[in-house]
Order: structure tokens, then sequence, then C-alpha cells
């Protein structure tokens, strides 16, 4: 009812002249705008302060990976006042747990403009990013970015170049179970922190000064390459610029240039008809470790070498330039020289189990419970105090009417007694439990670290957690099996502080902290002899750095030797025979198909293989019924899965332990004490010690995948049962890079439990002059020397067989595996 109406009614029940019930409402009216009770409509908002403005670019050109550091470049300008303010977004979690806000404060005086990095820890799917600049109180301004998921299996190429558009050709070298997804960057996408890069599996630099890099992108990518990047530059006539900021990265110094009028090996390296024209070849020196795949005559034209885990790849004659310029042989080089990088081992993408780096953290030396037995006792003691010892003191006394004093007072004692004796067992002050897995590269001046931290709080009360300059830290992402999580700010600028984390009384917090830190100094002069009949690993290992390791192993293809404690300045001997090592499943590598093959490898079913490569490092005990043993284990779990089949490839590793941690973590407004405990995997790099005439590549230093898309049966070279009917075809490469001018020879083990004779197995190999597969004669038992060697070869070293089973007998099949006979300069 509306109030003239009940005004009307009002006045004809008083019966009062209308004009007074108008003055009447008047004044209410005003009486209840005095009293707060009716508020005029609110003024509009006044405007934020004009002036600031963002820009944004995400990932690299929008992509990214999951469980990868997303970076994030912020332009951020003011043509106003001067301002004081943070920028700010907010990244959801995994498994419902509180966003995670990264902050960062950027103060800018009138008539200035900063870009700056904030990077995003990636647990699951981003559609957008939001940034946001306040000064406390208003948004000064906001700006977004979209972004996109790439699988795991995918490959992200990062193109820095001149004439981006030629090298589109990259969006169809797929890997061989993933989608290529091509970024065309700018120099100023390369972030200045190495962990930052990870999600970028290929970067190619044409055309392009290099010698505008910072110090700290230089830096970035170095590390970058060594935790397994692949960066492939390109000479041709601007070469001086394209190599200017990259020093003694690439695998030849160039100096000049010189005119190639024929490119048939480069084309034969393509496994594609050669361009007309001629090509310009940068020239120089090449560095003592460089390999040459594609030379013509003593020029060489495609080099390699090896960086830590990853590898840097020189085209001397440039892609963007005639006469490669949309030459049809792009993608088949690109394939074949991506084709044959080295392998990884498991654990270099670092920790990923997070069921196991929660189990690692939370396994904090010292706080264990109290047994059992020691609980039982307490507890005796308890009810004979109470009960018999009590009453018969009493009666002694006799003043058994006490009872009513004594028992409340052994109750408080025996309280008190126990609250004691926790307090004691926590401790009075916070706990850093610092865990870390450094990786140690021999052609690296930085090793990489992948920490654990866990905050053991003994009482009540909120922390600021410090992490040094240099390192990426963030909340650990919650295992499977955990839900919630608390909210956390994580303010980054030169480190990185998480503020006021909340934590109750024996309460463990964990975080996660990633950069790198100078590597220690260890040197080996380990030679890997090698001949047709044997391959031998022998020489010695020296600890010359200041941090003495603690129950080393040396880690090799198919073998194992204990080193025992390595003190600083000491030094272990190494001998160890490889001759009888398999073949190691090539996974764990993204990587497209070779162009010269009979197609791409898919996916295939790969058997359950435990590995012992955890049991090689802790000496196969049983890890739980020791603390410190079972510490170890979960975090060798976290960064190795045990059941991939291949851990640490064909590689040679020293592994050992440090109570000494690398990571720069504190609390800024407590005290605290440390427990630390550090594992070292330290990559070796054996020198080749050539025997005169052959050299020979045992099936232990090579890596084999499947090439059925298909399987009918779990493909595997070793212990395999063919049914009536059924085949498999796989592909064998070189696991690392080996100087060799031809094939000389190529030997094939067809082995069966002990049998002899002609198997009953149809063998084809792929022929690559002619693209095809062609049938062997009739296969005998035992080393089958192949006839015209050369011509199943690829030009990485590759080998690809198809075994068949036409009878109506099962056939079993011990080994099918290669010793590739090449030679030598």
């Amino acid at each position: 009812m509306s109030f003239s109406v009940l005004m009307k009614k009002a006045g004809q029940t008083l019966r009062l002249p209308p004009s007074v019930w108008r003055l009447a409402a008047v004044g209410l009216l005003a009486l209840v705008a005095g009293a707060g009770l009716y508020a005029p409509p609110a003024a509009a908002a006044a405007p934020p302060p004009q002036g600031v403005t963002l820009a944004i670019h995400a990932g690299f050109e929008g992509n990214y990976k999951d469980g990868q550091w997303l970076p994030v470049r912020i332009a951020v300008a003011n043509d106003g006042p001067d301002t004081k303010g943070t920028l700010r977004l907010s990244v959801p979690r995994s498994n419902g747990a509180s966003a995670v806000v990264i902050t960062r404060d950027v103060d800018l005086p009138t008539q200035s403009r900063r870009e700056v990095f904030l990077y995003i820890p990636t647990e699951g799917f981003l559609s957008a990013i939001n940034v946001s600049r306040s000064d406390g109180k208003t948004d000064l301004a906001t700006a977004s970015s979209r972004v996109a998921q790439a699988g795991t299996d995918d490959l992200i190429y990062g193109v820095l170049a001149g004439s981006p558009s030629a090298f589109n050709f990259l969006s169809s070298l797929n890997p061989t179970t993933g989608t290529a997804h091509v970024a065309q960057l700018e120099v100023a996408d390369l972030p200045p922190v190495g962990f930052a890069w990870h999600a970028l599996d290929v970067l190619v630099i044409s055309d392009l000064d290099t010698g505008v890099f910072s110090p700290e992108q230089r830096a970035a990518l170095a590390e970058w390459v060594a935790s397994g990047g692949r960066l492939i530059v390109a000479g041709g006539p601007t070469w001086q610029k394209t190599a200017a900021g990259l020093g003694a990265l690439l695998p030849l110094a160039p100096s000049g240039t010189q005119n190639l009028p024929d490119t048939t090996s480069l084309a034969n390296f393509a496994g594609a008809a050669a361009p007309s024209g001629l090509a310009v070849v940068a020239t120089g020196a090449l560095s003592p470790d460089a390999v040459t795949l594609v030379s013509a005559g003593t020029l060489p034209l495609v080099i390699a070498r090896h960086s830590g885990f990853g590898q840097v790849l020189y085209l001397a004659v440039d892609p963007a330039f005639d006469p490669l310029k949309n030459w049809s042989g792009l993608e088949g080089l690109f394939r074949n020289t991506l084709s044959g990088t080295a392998q990884r081992p498991n654990w270099a993408k670092g920790v990923r189990n997070w069921f196991s780096a929660h189990d690692a953290i939370n396994d904090l030396p010292g706080l264990q419970l109290p047994s059992a037995f020691e609980i039982l006792g307490f507890l005796g003691l308890y009810v004979l105090a109470v009960g018999p010892l009590n009453y018969l003191v009493l009666r002694q006394l006799k003043r058994r009417e006490l009872a009513w004093v004594t028992v409340p007072a052994l109750v408080v004692v025996f309280s008190a007694g126990a609250y004691l004796a926790g307090y004691q067992l926590r401790g009075g002050q916070a706990t850093l439990h610092r865990l870390a897995v450094v990786q140690v590269w021999p052609e690296s001046a930085t090793a990489r670290v992948d920490g654990l931290v866990g905050v053991f709080s003994p009482r009540r009360a909120e922390y600021d957690v410090q992490f040094g300059p240099g390192f990426l830290a963030r909340p650990m992402p919650l295992d499977s099996s955990s839900t919630g999580g608390n909210s956390f700010t994580v303010q980054q600028l030169d480190g990185t502080l998480i503020p006021a984390v909340r934590m109750e009384v024996g309460a463990v917090e964990p975080f996660v902290v990633q950069g790198h830190v100078p590597a220690l100094a260890f040197d080996s002069n380990l030679t890997l002899d090698i001949n047709a009949s044997q391959v031998m690993l022998q020489g010695q290992v020296i600890n010359h750095s200041d941090v003495p390791l603690k129950d080393t192993v040396l880690l090799a293809p198919g073998s194992v030797q204990r080193l025992g404690d390595l003190a600083a300045g000491a030094s272990a001997n190494v001998s160890l025979s490889l001759s009888s090592a398999k073949a190691i499943l090539a996974a764990g590598d993204v990587l497209p198909a070779p162009a010269t093959s009979s197609g791409p490898a898919a996916n295939p079913t790969v058997p359950s293989n435990y590995d012992s490569t955890i049991d090689d490092i802790l000496g196969n005990t049983y890890y739980y019924n020791d603390r410190e043993e079972f510490r170890r284990y979960s975090l060798l779990s976290s960064v190795i899965d045990t059941y991939t089949g291949n851990v640490r490839g064909n590689g040679v590793y020293l592994v050992g332990w440090s109570n000494q941690s690398p990571l720069v973590v504190s609390l800024a407004n407590k005290g605290f004490q440390t427990v630390d405990s550090s594992l070292y995997l330290i990559s070796l790099r054996p020198k080749l010690n050539l025997s005169t005439g052959s050299l020979a590549i045992p099936p232990g230093l090579m890596t084999w995948t499947s090439l059925d898309p298909s399987p009918s049966v779990s493909p595997t070279p070793y212990d395999l049962y063919l049914p009536q009917n059924i085949g498999l075809s796989l592909r064998f490469n070189p696991a690392a890079l080996l100087p060799h001018d031809k094939v000389q020879g190529l030997v094939m083990h067809l082995l069966s439990y002990g049998q002899n004779g002609t198997s009953a197995l149809n063998i084809d190999l792929w022929d690559f002059t002619l693209n095809d597969w062609v049938r062997q004669a009739p296969a005998q038992w035992g080393d089958i020397n192949v006839t015209q060697a050369n011509r199943f070869v690829g030009p990485a070293g590759e080998i690809q067989v198809r075994a068949f089973n036409p009878t109506a007998q099962q056939v079993s099949i011990e080994r099918l595996d290669f010793t590739l006979l090449v030679g030598q300069s």
C-alpha cells in the first residue's frame, strides 16, 4: 500500500484537514533523512587516477605447460604523477586449494616505463592471465592475456628470427606422440630466470643480433640448455650478429664465410632433392667437444655439441636465405637433426611425484613420535603412582584421607611431565627442513637445484618465509590424496617472500624452491674404451669441491660401482665393463620422428619394467625400517619413476649425499634451526678412447623405441614371445653422438635361449636409400653380419628392424639388437 493511501486513510480516521497531513509527511521525511534512515542517491565514484597503463605477454606467445613456471612479461607505463603500487595476479591451485596471489612492487615516477616479469606456478588448466596494479586502495590499471596449455607430450618451438615466416614448417614437426606449437618470439620475451624457460623445448635463432641479450638472459639460456633444452643456431651470411651473444655455447666459433655450390650432402641427410643455387656457409674453428653430423668434404654444415642434458646445433647454412629458403627438404633436415639429440635421464625434469615429496619433507629427523613401549611405560608408571604407590605411602603415614589431595597432585605432575616431554620433543624454535636435488654437469658453471622446504612449527604462529635471490618459490602442489590448503601471497622481487604463513602446533608447511647455484668442482679422467669386442669404463673421479659426499655410487649403463664416502679433495678409482649392457627404451624425451624412417613412432604399450636405479643408489635395503633411509628413498622417488624402464639411460653419473644445503631459505621474523640433506647427481663425460679402424657402438650405447602404431604384443627387443602371424617393428638410435665418417658394418644379434640353426622369423630392415623395407636372407640364430650395411643405417645412425612370425608355433626371442661399426678419422 502506498504512502499517500496510508496518509489518506489516517486523515479520514482523525478527520484533520489534508494540508495538515501534507505538512506532517514533509516533516517525517526530513526526520528520517536526518536520522540516516533515508539516504539520497549515492554520488558517482571518483575515477581512478589517469596515466598508468599495463601491457602483458604471457608464456611463449601464450603457450605454457602444466607444472612449469609460466613467465608473464609486463610493461608498466606512467604518464601521470609519481605513483607507488603493486602488480598483482591470482593463480588457481589443484584439488580445490585456495588460490596463490603473486605480487611485485613497482614504483613509477612520472613519464616513465618499466618492463618486469612475474612467474606463475601452474597447477592445472589456465585460459587467461589477469594482472592489476594497485596503490593499496584502487586498481590503477588492469590487463589480461589469453594462454593455451600444451600437453606434456607436445613440443613448443620458439623462433627468434629476422624472417620468422621462414620457419613456419616447424608446425609440421610433431613429436611422436603429441602436437607441435610454434611461438614467434622477441628478445624481450626471454625471461632472465632459467627455470622460466622450461616449458620451451626448442629455440631457433636465425638472422638476429644476439648481442642485445642481457647478461641475465645469456645465463638463463645456458641454464635452460644444460637442463635439456635444444638450441638451433643458424650461420649463413649474417653469422656475425647471430653468434654475437652466444659465446662458448656454440659448437663452432664462426669467423668468416665460404660459398658452397653443391649441397648434395645436406640433401642426403634430409632425405630430399638438393636445392639449386649457391649457399653461403659460415666457417670457423670447431670446439673440442663438437661433433660434425653433416659435411661437404672438409666443410662442416651441421655441427652439434652437448651442454649438460641439452644440445646446441649449429646450421652453417641459414634456412632463411637462398638456396634453403622455401626448400622442400627443410622439414627433413630439422627432423633428422632433432631426432638424433641425446637422451636425458629420468630425473632431468626434477620433482614430479608430489606424494613422495610430501613423505620426504614430513620425515623430519628428531621429531618422531615416542615408541609404543615408551608410551606404555609412561602409562604404567602413572597407574602405579596414582594407585598402589599412593595408597601404600598414605597408609604408611596413616593419612589415607589425604588421597583427595595427592591423587590430583599426581595427575598434575604427570600431566606437566607429559606436556614438558612433548614440548621438548617439538623444540622451542621453528625448524626449516631443507631437501635439495642438485644436478651438476661438466660443461656448465652452474648447477640446477630442485628444493623442498618444510617449515615445522612447535606452536601456533605466523612465519615470513624468505628465499634468496635467483630462486623461484611456491607452495608445494597438493598430492592426489590431499585437499584444501592455506592461502598464500608470494611476493617476487630480487628474492621471494611468502609472508604471514599461519601454522598450528606441530604442523609442517611444505614449499618448492628452484634455481641455479655455482656448480661443485668435480672432475673425472674416465675413458670409455671402445673396440669391436668390448666396452670398458675406467679411470678416476675427483672431488675438487669443499663439500664431502657420503655413500657415493657410480652409475653406468647396466652397471653400478659403490665408491663409499668421497671427502673433499679425494678421488676414487673406477673400472666397469659395459659390454653386456642392453639397449635402453627411449622414453622421457619428446622428439619428432626422423624424416628418413618407415613412419612416425607411436606411443607403444611399454612393459612394466622395474628399474633398479634407486636400489643401486641406496644399496637395495629395506627403506621402511630406517628413518634416514626412508627420507632418502622418498626424495629419490620424487624425481625418479622406477617403472618407466629407463631411468639413467646411457649416461655415466656420480651420485652422493651431503648434509650441507645449497638452498638460501630463512624465516624473516622468527628464530629457526635447519635440518639439511642434499642429493647430488653429477653427470660425467668420459672421453672416448677409440681403437684404430672400426669403432663399435654396442647395444648398451643405443636406445630403442617401437614403430608399431597398435602393437599386438608388448614391444621389446628382449625376452619377447611372438605368437603366430604376429610381428613387431623397432628403431634403434645411438644414445650419444659419436664421431664417424662412414658405416663399416652392422651386426644383428638374434638370439633365442641357446638355439642355433635357421630362424623361422621373417626379418626386414629399412633401406634408407630406397625408403622401403627389404627382406633379409633367412637368418641364423646368433650374430649376423648384415651385407651392404650402409643402406640400413640412417643419417643419425638409426636402424629399423621388423620381425614377423609366419609359423604356427610361438617363437621366443631372447634379444634382437645391433652393434654398429663405423669408421672414424
